[in-house]
C-alpha cells in the first residue's frame, strides 16, 4: 500500500516542489521538506507534514494558533439576483466604515494569533459597513471577495505542470523563459508534432521551459537531445516539474563544442593507465570517464537517432543553427522556430523560402486575453498580457537539388522525353519478340517439309522397287 502511495502522482510527496496559491492570488514556490513549517506572511503558517499524502488542488484553511489546517469549502457561487439597489447614492469614503483603523488592526492581530478566522473578520467588516445594504448585489459580492483576499487564511497547493510553471514564470520573470506564453508554447508542441516515442532535437535558451513541455508530453517514451552553448546546460525550469527518473532519462544534452571531436581529443583510457592510479587520482579518472561516456552517448544519439522534429528557441540566428542541424532531421518532419519578436523571424522566413530543404514556411503570432467567468458577470478582463512570442514553422524535405531547381516547362519537357523513350523501348521489345516468333515458326515448317519430302521419296523408292520386282518375275503362261 505504501509503495502504491509513493508512486501515485495525484498526491503530494516529500521532496517535491509545489506552488502555493494564496488568497491574494499570489503564488509562492516552495520545496517540501518534512518536519518543517512554511510561512505565508500575513496569511499564517502551516506544517509541511499536514499536507503530505493529500491530493493536489484542495484548498486548506489555517484555523487556530497552532497552525492546524482543515479543508476549506467556499460558498457556492449562485446566480446573482437583480435588486432595486443602485450605487448612485453611495459615497466611497472612510466614513462608510464605522470601525476605526486601530480596531481593524486589532482584528488582523487576532487573526494572526488564530483567535479569529478570516470568515469572521470579513463578516465584522461587512456588518460595520454603513452602506453595504445599499450596494447592488454585484457590488456586495465584489466587496466580500476583495476583503476575503486580505483576511482569509487559506492556501491551495498546486501541482507543477507545463501550464502552472509557465504561468508562474511568465508573471514573475518573463525574461527568464524568453517571454514564451502558454498559448504560444502549446502551438509550438502542436506544430512540432510532439508525441510519445518520437526523437526531438532541441536548441533551448528558455531555461528549459521548452524542454520541460516536450518531456511532459512525451511521458518518458522517446529521446530529447538538447544542444546548448557554454559549459553547462541552463535547464533550471526542469527541476520544478517533479519529473520521474524515467522522464529525466529521456533528456540528453550536448554542447556545441562537443558535436565533433578535435584531432587531439582523447579518451581517459588513452591519456592514462588506470592500473597505475590510486586514491584521488583514481577518483578523478572515474569522474572524467563518466563525463566522457555521457558526451559520447549524446554524440551517438545525434548521429544515429534520425530526429522527428527540430525545435529552436535560441538567442542566436536561427539560420546558422539550421545549417548545422537540418542534416540530422528526417524528411517530411517539422522544423519550428520561436522568437519573442515577430520581426526577428522575417529574415529567417525569407531564408527558409529560398532553401531547397524546407517547404511551406509559415509565420504566426498569437494573441491572448483572459476573461472573468462568474455567474452573470462574465466579461474580458480590463488588463491583459503583452505579446507571447511568434512561431515560424516549416517542413523538412529531402529531394534532388537539380530537379528542385527545374522550371515547370522543363519538368514537362523531361516528362515527355521519358514517356517517348518508354514507348520506343516497348516498340523495340515488341518488334524483337515478333521477329523471334517468326524465325521460330519458319524453322519448324522447313523441318516438316523436309521430313515429308523424305517420306515421299522413301515411298517412291519402295514403289519403284516393287515395280522392278514385279517386272523381273517370270510370267506364267
Amino acid at each position: 500500500m505504501e509503495s502504491t502511495m509513493a508512486n501515485n502522482p495525484d498526491i503530494i510527496h516529500a521532496g517535491e516542489n509545489v506552488f502555493i496559491r494564496m488568497p491574494s492570488d499570489n503564488v509562492k514556490c516552495v520545496l517540501l521538506k518534512p518536519n518543517t513549517t512554511i510561512s505565508l506572511g500575513k496569511f499564517g503558517s502551516f506544517k509541511v507534514n499536514d499536507i503530505l499524502g493529500k491530493a493536489w488542488g484542495n484548498t486548506y484553511e489555517i484555523y487556530d494558533r497552532d497552525n492546524k489546517i482543515r479543508t476549506y469549502i467556499p460558498d457556492e457561487m449562485n446566480e446573482v439576483e437583480e435588486t432595486e439597489n443602485n450605487n448612485r447614492e453611495i459615497v466611497d469614503n472612510r466614513a462608510s466604515q464605522t470601525l476605526s483603523v486601530a480596531e481593524i488592526k486589532a482584528l488582523k492581530s487576532e487573526g494572526l494569533r488564530g483567535e479569529l478566522t478570516g470568515e469572521e473578520i470579513v463578516n465584522k467588516l461587512k456588518e460595520s459597513h454603513a452602506a453595504f445594504d445599499k450596494k447592488t448585489a454585484y457590488s456586495q459580492a465584489k466587496y466580500l471577495q476583495k476583503k476575503g483576499k486580505k483576511f482569509h487564511k487559506i492556501f491551495t497547493p498546486i501541482k507543477p505542470t507545463t501550464y502552472t510553471v509557465n504561468e508562474y514564470f511568465y508573471i514573475k520573470n518573463p525574461a527568464k523563459i524568453r517571454d514564451i506564453r502558454m498559448d504560444t508554447l502549446s502551438q509550438l508542441l502542436s506544430f512540432s508534432n510532439i508525441h510519445p516515442g518520437c526523437n526531438v532535437l532541441v536548441v533551448d535558451d528558455t531555461q528549459g521551459m521548452v524542454v520541460s513541455a516536450i518531456a511532459e508530453r512525451m511521458g518518458g517514451k522517446g529521446k530529447i537531445l538538447g544542444i546548448y552553448d557554454g559549459d553547462n546546460p541552463h535547464y533550471d525550469v526542469v527541476k520544478y516539474m517533479n519529473f520521474s527518473q524515467e522522464i529525466q532519462d529521456t533528456i540528453k544534452v550536448l554542447s556545441w563544442l562537443r558535436i565533433h571531436r578535435g584531432p587531439d581529443e582523447k579518451s581517459p583510457d588513452e591519456l592514462q593507465d588506470v592500473t597505475q592510479l590510486t586514491g584521488k587520482d583514481l577518483e578523478g579518472y572515474h569522474r572524467r570517464l563518466k563525463a566522457y561516456t555521457i558526451v559520447e552517448e549524446s554524440r551517438k544519439i545525434l548521429f544515429e537517432a534520425k530526429f522527428d522534429a527540430l525545435v529552436i528557441a535560441s538567442q542566436y540566428q536561427p539560420e546558422s543553427i539550421m545549417e548545422k542541424l537540418l542534416q540530422y532531421v528526417q524528411g517530411s518532419r517539422p522544423v519550428v522556430v520561436y522568437h519573442p519578436s515577430k520581426e526577428a523571424l522575417l529574415e529567417t522566413s525569407t531564408w527558409m523560402r529560398k532553401s531547397p530543404d524546407l517547404l511551406n514556411p509559415q509565420l504566426t503570432e498569437s494573441w491572448l486575453r483572459k476573461s472573468q467567468v462568474l455567474p452573470g458577470r462574465t466579461h474580458p478582463e480590463m488588463s491583459t498580457w503583452g505579446g507571447g512570442g511568434a512561431l515560424l514553422s516549416a517542413t523538412r524535405v529531402i529531394d534532388f537539388p537539380v530537379q528542385a531547381a527545374l522550371t515547370k516547362r522543363e519538368r514537362l519537357a523531361m516528362e515527355r522525353q521519358n514517356t517517348e523513350a518508354k514507348k520506343a523501348k516497348r516498340t523495340r521489345e515488341e518488334e524483337e519478340k515478333s521477329s523471334g516468333d517468326a524465325e521460330a515458326s519458319g524453322t519448324t515448317t522447313t523441318t516438316t517439309t523436309t521430313t515429308m519430302s523424305t517420306t515421299d521419296a522413301t515411298a517412291g523408292e519402295d514403289a519403284g522397287d516393287g515395280h522392278e520386282r514385279e517386272s523381273k518375275r517370270p510370267k506364267q503362261e
